[in-house]
């Protein structure tokens, strides 16, 4: 091992630099950034979600998913209407060029996922997988208990 992995962050910090890279160049044959995709693959599993709830299930800032939101809609990967509900409130959708790039991104992640578990068995592979899932819904959980 050429570096000390003493700390979970170091290694949390590796992985999410490494799989945003790795995602970035995975996703440039459909003329996306990573960040793009990932708000594609949450619209995409969700259908319809709101600009609020696309930064909630992502736990991004909201101006960064604004800006990702409005260049996904010029480039015609989104659609925004008005929520039936809440006049103030946009709904976001897919497109039919969100849906077709949908599978390549699940592709792309899926590759992502194996690459950096590469070294693990089937079965770490599928513990890391629930451990990291459990961290995440964890945060969230914790992040709204505070709002």
């Amino acid at each position: 091992m050429l570096y000390s992995m003493d700390s979970p962050f170091k290694s949390i910090s590796i992985l999410y630099r490494k799989s945003h890279i790795w995602l970035n160049n995975g996703c440039a044959q459909c003329q996306l950034t990573a960040a793009q995709a990932v708000v594609i693959l949450i619209v995409c599993d969700f259908e319809t979600l709101t600009q609020d709830e696309i930064t909630k299930r992502l736990s991004l800032d909201k101006s960064v998913i604004a800006k990702t939101v409005n260049k996904l809609e010029e480039s015609g990967f989104l659609v925004r209407t008005t929520n039936a509900k809440d006049k103030r409130t946009y709904d976001i959708r897919p497109t039919e060029s969100a849906w077709a790039v949908y599978p390549a991104i699940k592709r792309e992640i899926d590759a992502c996922f194996q690459r950096m578990t590469q070294k693990m068995t089937d079965a770490e592979r599928a513990e890391f997988k629930r451990l990291l899932m459990l961290a995440a819904e964890t945060t969230i959980a914790q992040e709204e208990e505070m709002e």
